[in-house]
């Protein structure tokens, strides 16, 4: 009977295990495909001499940019799941829902770039991105808290309270910032909002140096 228990103990961990990598291998196809479609979406201008043009280097520099600035932060989102994912060692279905919820935002980031990067200057596209980077960051927030969950029983060595919100606040990092640029755009600063973004990594530093746990005092 022990031997029994064990194999059955041993195949359920694989197939956790299993699950568990069909789960990170689609997230990370879903990444991989946004950065191809949002450098896709960067063309060539038509004509000879096309930066002769003030209009069109205008464009094309609007684009570069908001093409930049995307492959940044979903690069931050990127690493951001990587380091959730990594501790995982148990599969349960309200963790895929979750990452379920943080993707799809993502999804939407290559057309809220090419829409933004085709007006740069209108305050619709720029509220609009800053929405869907937004609800990526709540939805990045959302996967950590129920993987988390349960003093972290899906993970190996399990989570404190102090890491759970160290790891909460630093999903939360990007959509603060965007938030930002928002009520700054609302103000009628328009290009001050748009460099938002340079708030993420002083973010992410704050949440290091105040809730990241620090490692226990050897006796």
């Amino acid at each position: 009977m022990a031997e029994s228990g064990d194999r059955n103990v041993t195949a359920h961990e694989t197939i956790d295990e299993r699950l568990l990598n069909r789960v990170i291998f689609f997230t990370d196809a879903v990444f991989a495909i946004v950065l191809t479609l949002l450098v896709l979406d960067l063309r060539p201008p038509p004509g000879d001499r096309p930066l002769s043009s003030p209009g069109m280097a205008q464009e094309l520099w609007g684009h570069f940019f908001a093409l930049t600035m995307s492959f940044v932060v979903i690069g931050i989102f990127w690493v951001a799941h990587l380091a959730t994912t990594r501790r995982l060692h148990r599969f349960d279905w309200p963790s895929v829902v979750a990452n379920l919820a943080f993707i799809f935002p993502v999804c939407l980031l290559p057309f809220a770039t090419a829409w933004w990067g085709s007006a740069i200057a209108s305050p619709l596209p720029w509220a609009i991105y800053c929405v869907v980077m937004t609800i990526t960051s709540l939805g990045n927030v959302a996967l950590v808290l129920v993987s988390t969950r349960d003093g972290g029983r899906l993970m190996v060595g399990g989570v404190t309270p102090q890491e759970r919100l160290y790891r909460a606040a630093r999903a939360a990092s990007p959509g603060i910032a965007f938030s930002l640029g928002v009520a700054v755009m609302a103000a009628g600063y328009l290009q001050l909002g748009q460099f938002c973004w340079v708030l993420i990594p002083i973010l992410l530093l704050i949440c290091g140096r105040v809730l990241k746990p620090r490692p226990a005092a050897q006796a």
